[in-house]
């Protein structure tokens, strides 16, 4: 419990602190639930963007000893932008302006709990 509590507690901080920087028409959005469990090769993945709002950013928030990695994945499934590491880790991409996806995976051999999440930019559509 006092891990979840931990992950949850470590999501919210970096999600305030974001929220003071961003511009209004960023938005947070969590692909998974804070304190999702991983077990090994799992991932979760977010929905597509499109035109209207687009992906700006990619974040993985667990334990500092839990290995993973994010990355963006393009309409045709092939992987961009991709990093890995151990605690909390951070992507923006680049460019912006192709249709992607956010994805977030264990890469290490033990379980542990963590959260995916990501920033959409929008943009006024007809």
């Amino acid at each position: 419990m006092t891990r979840l509590l931990m992950v949850v507690l470590c999501v919210l901080v970096v999600a305030a602190g974001y929220g003071v920087t961003r511009a209004a028409a960023d938005t947070f959005y969590g692909y998974t639930a804070p304190g999702t469990w991983f077990t090994p090769g799992a991932g979760y993945g977010s929905v597509y963007d499109n035109g209207c709002s687009r992906w700006k950013e990619n974040d993985f928030s667990k334990g500092w000893n839990a290995l993973g990695l994010i990355t963006f994945i393009d309409s045709s499934g092939n992987w961009h932008n991709t990093m890995q590491g151990y605690g909390w880790i951070h992507r923006a991409p680049s460019p912006l302006d192709w249709t992607k996806k956010l994805h977030c995976k264990n890469n290490s051999g033990a379980s542990y709990q963590g959260g995916c999440f990501g920033y959409r930019t929008s943009a006024t559509c007809a």
